[in-house]
Order: structure tokens, then sequence, then C-alpha cells
């Protein structure tokens, strides 16, 4: 009796699981308050985002040595990296507070940064 219990429970536990990933993927009031939790305590993380772009673009190029490539990815990869950075933790802030309305011209709780998650900027 016990080990039909069991099981049925966790057939139940999948079937709610499978029926419950479709409607994560959509945009939904939940998936704004989270992003915006994300971007906000997570933005700061394209500093160093920008620093490694910043060395790879200017490694690709044929007139630049790696050490120029380094002083740029010290000097102006911090710059580009704490205003992107802003942008980031901004829009999180406005998601995490407006969390409960579509936006406006019916958005339908999109995000209004590219891409909407940080981790999605990262290739290495």
């Amino acid at each position: 009796m016990l080990k039909k219990c069991g099981l049925a429970g966790v057939v139940i536990g999948l079937t709610i699981l499978w029926v419950g990933a479709d409607a994560a993927s959509a945009q939904s009031p939940t998936e704004k308050l989270g992003r915006g939790l994300a971007n906000t305590f997570l933005g700061i993380l394209e500093v160093p985002n920008q620093m490694v772009s910043t060395y790879r673009e200017n490694t690709g190029k044929q007139i630049v040595t790696k050490s120029d490539a380094t002083v740029k990815m010290l000097f102006l990869g911090p710059v580009r990296g704490f205003r992107e950075a802003g942008k980031r933790t901004a829009h999180g802030i406005w998601d995490t507070v407006t969390f409960l309305s579509p936006g406006s011209d019916d958005q339908n709780y999109r995000s209004r940064i590219r891409p909407e998650y940080i981790k999605e900027t990262y290739d290495w």
C-alpha cells in the first residue's frame, strides 16, 4: 500500500512539473520579479564581463598588441562595465518595483533590456 502511494506521488509530482514547465516559460509577473531581482543584485557582474569583452575585441585586431589590449582592458573595460552595470541594475530595480504591471503598450511583462539576464552575455 505504501509503495503504491509513493509511486502515485512521484507520478503526480512529475506531471505537475511537466505541466508547470510550459507556464514558467511564459512572461508573467513572477518572471518579471525574478528577472528584476537577478538584474538588481547581479548587475555589478557587468564590470568583469565588459573587461573580458574589451580584451577580446582588441586582441582580434591586427594593429593592437596584447599589451595594448591589456591596457585597454584595465582602463576602458571598467568604464564600460560600470555603465552597463548601472543600466542593468536600474532596469532590475524598475522590474522589481513594477512587477505587477504589464508595462506600457501592452508589453506583456517583457524586459526592456537585452539580454534579459546577465548570464546570457557570458561566453567564457
